[in-house]
């Protein structure tokens, strides 16, 4: 190499695996934070909605739902809450590593970076299925444990709410179902891009 030649660097691109990641993550993020924040995640038709904050009642009277916070937060509600602050906190760390990830050239051959993200992506939909889990199970339990109940039954018709409605899943738990899905789907795409990677000569990474 002589004086004054100029050296080519070659700078990274970004894949189509790499943008696959971040379109399937944030669009994963965006319907969990709408399914963290909704009120509809399952209940008796017609009566009871049951949420992570809230549940809502409707008078057959007045035709209204009324929402209001927990009185006393059932354990299957909060540990729910748990599964989904973890997920939320996991989303956020995720977010930042992807969007330096996707602003930092330098990143896109890191092997350190595709592990976090695989990491990262991974965590975060496996808690949003295990807050569903929980949900899905003992929250059935709790709707049926009121339709069971003869009391609980007419403590809510004298406040003019049926509670005797068929269980059903509510469009919250569809939305975070499709979270869940979508995120793990960026976590494959990111394995597909850590393997690629992988196979790169070391002095590439």
């Amino acid at each position: 190499m002589q004086k004054g030649d100029v050296v080519a660097v070659q700078v990274p691109t970004l894949s189509l695996n790499g943008v696959a990641t971040a379109v399937t993550f944030f669009l994963g993020m965006v319907l969990f934070l709408l399914a963290f924040g909704s009120s509809e995640w399952l209940g008796l038709d017609g009566g009871i909605t049951v949420s992570l904050w809230k549940s809502c009642q409707k008078n057959f009277k007045t035709d209204e739902w009324t929402c209001a916070p927990w009185d006393e937060l059932p354990d299957f509600v909060r540990a729910t809450q748990g599964f989904c602050v973890i997920g939320l906190l996991i989303y956020v760390v995720s977010a930042i590593v992807l969007v330096s990830y996707l602003v930092m050239p330098s990143l896109h051959e890191i092997r350190s970076i595709l592990i976090a993200i695989c990491l990262l992506t991974f965590s975060a939909g496996c808690m949003t299925l295990m807050a569903l889990v929980v949900m899905g199970i003992k929250g059935k339990d709790f709707c049926l444990d009121i339709r069971r109940d003869s009391i609980k039954l007419f403590q809510f018709f004298a406040q003019g709410v049926y509670a005797s409605g068929q269980f059903y899943i509510g469009w919250s738990s569809v939305v975070a179902i499709l979270s869940s899905l979508v995120t793990l789907s960026s976590f494959v795409f990111s394995m597909i891009e850590f393997m690629r990677i992988n196979d790169l000569p070391t002095h590439h990474v």
